[in-house]
């Protein structure tokens, strides 16, 4: 199951200044400092290259309990893939809650239905599969591009430009949504053949694998002493772990996903989608992996599985903690070197 946000997060800011990083702020109910966002990826068409903060005033109250235990072992620093991100999905919503609606609809009396912009963030990070999705926020785009439509426009008019942008328009509108796009290439506009595929970023078995995989890191995560989670006994520990620990080679985390070896022959977005994979892996883990503006995705991944999987290790242990162990590919960029 993903880790869904939409009832904790007050605010937030994301950013897409560069190719193929994401990165930004929450401020989250029940967590006392924000949480720091660094992806690797592109948004969905409508937010590349734009930034934008967003504000959920009904959800600034006082936390419960339970919503601090609940974010307890969300991590501070979120790294990861990028998934599916954009402000152009639109859902039919009603006002006053769920029950009501159900009770009014058995009397043959349901509430007013009206159209509502849906804000839609995914990721996948050390916590696994992360989702918020939002209607109505207060959105308010950084850059000067024109704003999108209204929420009232014509129900019709929207779901074709839904389905001319390659979403998918479950009949009837109520109680579904329009899915998210499955995914963009990071450079250029997707094709109508690349729409009709329809698949992921991550493909569905990996993403169940990623999930159970994030589920083994949780119960590990909970059996450990709360003062562990310190971010200064994180570096302790990583410390001791450099002296005296082995370390495991990033090749032997990712071996049991059968990623394609790299190579002419390596599809843009054949690449696309094992780069996410691999990433999504490593981040159960704790470990990032940035991308330079000189790289694309299939450099990206060369440099990953040619330079990094046979050479660096890490240290599973540390997944789950504060702490964070980044790769970057201009460490191997000849124009990155030459720019410093």
């Amino acid at each position: 199951m993903a880790f869904r946000l939409e009832d904790f997060v007050i605010a937030g800011v994301i950013y897409h200044a560069h190719p193929l990083c994401v990165h930004g702020r929450l401020l989250l109910r029940g967590r006392e400092t924000p949480i720091l966002v660094e992806l690797t990826g592109a948004p969905c068409e409508d937010l590349r290259g734009r930034s934008f903060e967003f504000e959920v005033p009904r959800n600034d109250r006082p936390p419960s309990e339970q919503d601090r235990e609940r974010l307890a072992r969300f991590c501070d620093q979120q790294i990861g893939p990028v998934g599916d991100m954009t402000a152009a999905l639109r859902r039919k919503s009603f006002d006053g809650p769920v029950e009501e609606f159900f009770q009014r609809s058995e009397q043959g009396d349901p509430p007013p239905i009206h159209w509502s912009r849906c804000l839609y963030l995914e990721w996948f990070s050390q916590n696994g599969r992360v989702v918020i999705e939002l209607l109505d926020p207060k959105l308010k785009f950084i850059d000067p591009d024109e704003p999108l439509t209204n929420s009232d426009d014509d129900p019709a008019e929207i779901a074709d430009d839904a389905r001319d942008q390659g979403f998918e328009v479950a009949d009837p509108f109520f109680g579904e949504e329009f899915a998210p796009p499955s995914e963009y290439d990071p450079h250029d506009e997707p094709s109508n053949e690349a729409k009709e595929e329809s698949y992921g970023l991550i493909p569905e078995d990996l993403d169940r694998e990623l999930e159970h995989s994030a589920r083994r890191v949780d119960r590990e995560i909970a059996a450990k002493p709360d003062d562990e989670s310190d971010p200064l006994d994180d570096m302790k520990q990583f410390d001791d772990l450099i002296e005296n620990g082995e370390g495991t080679l990033i090749r032997d985390l990712l071996e049991h996903l059968e990623l394609p070896a790299p190579g002419p022959a390596l599809m843009e977005r054949e690449a696309q989608v094992a780069l996410n994979a691999a990433l999504g892996q490593l981040a159960l883990f704790s470990v990032a992996f940035h991308i330079c503006d000189h790289c694309s995705v299939v450099d990206a991944y060369r440099i990953l599985m040619e330079k990094l999987c046979p050479h660096c290790t890490v240290f599973p242990e540390m997944g789950g903690t504060s702490f964070v162990q980044h790769y970057s590919t201009s460490d191997f960029c000849e124009r990155c070197r030459g720019e410093e």
